[in-house]
């Protein structure tokens, strides 16, 4: 029940050795005349034989795919009809094949063919050969056809087909017509291929190899470039058979035999150019057009943009693209097979118009009372017109025009509506004005301070956004920070000025003064007389000489006196420091000091002592006055040391020691270069 063998051929390439490669080509019909709508095998069996019509080798080569045969017609203005459809597929296997005398066959055979065939008696099948010649030509390739000639022919209509074949080897071929083989049958479609020889196909009364379909003039291959001539006048499906015979040095070596199928059919000669109408969507797309080709029957094309501003608007394009220098009316010229007899012209108007794709910049933020100038931007046409709504609580809440200007007397984030329109295009847009308040400016300061102080300075300003600062401190230097100190180097008053600023924001400028007052300090001075004294006679009287004071005290061996002169007597030798500090009616103070040289020593050694615990006489130490460096020993009465002591207010307490006489040696020096070395003895009592 197969209908849909349209044809093939085989050749074999001769890969060096014993090996050949064999290669089917085989086409079936994929159109309404294929009514089983029969595919290829999933394999396809091939035979070898040798001279003797023996089987020498069989297989089984697996299907691989298959693609799809254009339908190309040699006039333009001619289309065939949709339902030509044809579908290749090759079968390829490598065969090891040794010479022998007489060579190989190599052969394929399925059926059957469309029962719409017009030339053939019923439905006939095909058988596909390849012959290897024995030596010495055994390591001959065969001939191999193109792809497949168009199998669609128009009635009535003179064709060219060209045939002609390639051979690796070089040979002369030569074209003939001949009658392709019939190969399987309806009741045995896919037969194990038998041995040559076989039997060519049954033409119908009327045809014959040589004239397999009706044609006037008759059909004819040119014998040497495979060309043949046609003008098929009856329609229908006919089975055709080119023969190419493969010669070397004018000796046939072998035959390649393809068998094809022409379906002539009624062309549709009408060729209509349609230029596609401009849709909605394109009318505000810009001015970059696509254009859709609604054309029919027609193979190239010629595009005419109508854009007079340039002479490079033309495309061979199916279906360009163009883009217009400016908005504007345009006319599209479409010639469909342009210079041919059938050509075909259409035009179609285009309007094309800017986009509108409008917006503004968000101004930046205002002051209460501060003008936002809001201009529009984007994509649009010169004969736009815009429409701004800024309500509520703005002046004015809506305006017209590219430029429109809103006043904002409160704080608050405010939109602002943009509308544009513009022929059939129109947008919207929205952003918002911002309004923040004016930053508020404060200082504080110390407003007075004595002279050397440093005094501290403080912004108290507030905005919504980051502030500057600048502040001017009226004695030539300028601070940036918000708080700081400053140390002035003379008295008096200074006039200090804060400048804030904001950069962002309400962007505003405020500036506040202020005084400050520089006190001067008194000036402490004081004499002492004399200024060195003995332990013998250690008075001196302390005299003020301080300026601009209002208040005085001394320290004097860690005495606080507040008198402002006096007399003093020292207890002690060394060098004495005597400090004046002194405040003036402001509170600003100064203080200096001065040294009394105390010399002399004075020491008292007792000369016994009772260690009894009654609270009385327990301890024993000399008294010392004036000495800067001492020494005390304490030893038995056989020269054994028992105390020892550098600090002239430390006393033995006798722990440990029995009752008796100990002696004692005691050295120092006084505050200068005298030193004193005292002995003796005195008694311990229990």
């Amino acid at each position: 029940m197969a209908t849909h063998i349209i044809g093939g051929n085989m050749y074999y390439d001769h890969l060096g050795g014993n090996q050949y490669r064999v290669t089917l080509v085989l086409y079936r019909d994929c159109g309404p005349d294929n009514a089983n709508n029969t595919g290829f095998d999933a394999a396809a069996q091939l035979a070898v034989y040798n001279a003797a019509g023996q089987q020498v080798t069989s297989t089984d080569v697996a299907y691989s795919g298959e693609d799809p045969v254009p339908v190309e017609l040699n006039d333009p203005c001619l289309t065939a009809p949709p339902t030509v459809c044809v579908r290749t597929a090759v079968y390829e296997h490598v065969f090891t094949l040794p010479p022998i005398a007489g060579g190989y066959t190599i052969s394929y055979q399925r059926c059957c063919r469309t029962p719409a065939m017009v030339n053939l008696n019923g439905q006939q099948g095909l058988t596909c050969t390849a012959s290897i010649p024995g030596p010495p030509l055994s390591t001959n390739s065969s001939p191999r056809f193109g792809d497949l000639p168009a199998i669609a022919l128009c009635l009535d209509q003179p064709t060219t087909i060209d045939f002609s074949a390639t051979d690796p080897d070089g040979d002369q071929l030569v074209y003939g017509l001949c009658a392709p083989f019939i190969g399987g049958t309806a009741t045995d479609p896919a037969p194990f291929p038998s041995a040559p020889p076989y039997t060519q196909v049954t033409y119908a009364a009327g045809y014959s190899a040589a004239q397999p379909v009706d044609s006037d003039p008759p059909m004819s291959i040119d014998p040497n470039t495979g060309q043949l001539q046609i003008t098929p006048t009856l329609q229908g499906v006919f089975t055709v058979g080119i023969c190419v015979t493969e010669l070397r040095d004018g000796v046939v070596v072998g035959e390649t035999r393809g068998d094809f199928l022409f379906k002539v059919v009624v062309c549709d000669v009408a060729v209509t150019a349609v230029v596609a109408e401009q849709g909605e969507a394109d009318l505000c797309a810009g001015l970059m057009q696509a254009f859709l080709n609604e054309s029919e029957n027609a193979s190239f094309w010629s595009w005419d943009f109508g854009d007079a501003g340039t002479l490079e608007d033309t495309s061979s394009a199916q279906e360009p693209v163009w883009t217009y220098a400016q908005p504007g009316i345009y006319t599209v010229r479409l010639i469909a097979n342009p210079g041919e007899s059938c050509a075909d012209t259409s035009y179609q108007v285009y309007d094309m118009q800017a986009p509108m794709d409008i917006f503004f910049e968000r101004p930046p933020i205002r002051c209460p009372g501060e003008p936002a100038v809001l201009a529009v931007s984007g994509v649009f046409g010169p004969d736009a017109d815009f429409t701004w709504e800024g309500a509520p609580f703005g002046t004015p809440g809506v305006g017209t025009g590219q430029q429109y200007t809103l006043v904002y007397s409160q704080v608050g984030v405010y939109p602002v509506t943009l509308s544009g329109i513009s022929g059939a295009c129109a947008d919207t847009y929205v952003d918002s004005v911002v309004v923040m308040p004016p930053p508020e400016i404060g200082l504080f300061n110390d407003p007075e301070v004595c002279l050397n102080g440093a005094i501290s300075f403080s912004s108290t300003s507030t905005a919504t956004t980051p502030l500057s600062y600048s502040w001017d401190v009226g004695d030539g230097n300028v601070y940036t920070d918000s708080t700081f100190q400053h140390l002035y180097s003379g008295p008096g008053g200074y006039s200090i000025t804060l400048t804030i600023r904001t950069d962002s924001g309400c962007i505003a400028e405020r500036s506040l003064g202020s005084q400050v007052r520089i006190h001067p300090n008194p000036i402490a001075a004081f004499t002492i007389s004399p200024l060195e004294v003995s332990l013998l006679d250690p008075e001196v009287v302390v005299e003020d000489h301080a300026q601009d004071a209002v208040e005085w005290s001394y320290i004097v061996e860690g005495i606080t006196i507040d008198e402002r002169s006096f007399g003093h007597e020292f207890t002690d030798g060394g060098r004495r420091t005597i400090t004046q500090t002194v405040v003036s009616q402001f509170g600003c103070m100064d203080s200096t000091s001065r040294i009394v040289t105390v010399s002399d020593h004075l020491i008292y050694v007792p000369n016994a002592f009772t260690p009894d615990g009654d609270g009385v006489n327990d301890t024993w130490a000399p008294s010392v006055r004036g000495a800067r460096l001492y020494d005390l020993v304490v030893m038995d009465r056989w020269g054994k040391e028992v105390f020892r002591t550098t600090n002239p207010h430390e006393e033995w307490s006798g722990s440990g020691e029995g009752e008796g006489m100990y002696n004692y040696v005691i050295r120092l020096a006084e505050f200068g270069a005298f030193h004193k070395e005292y002995r003796g003895h005195f008694t311990l009592l229990r």
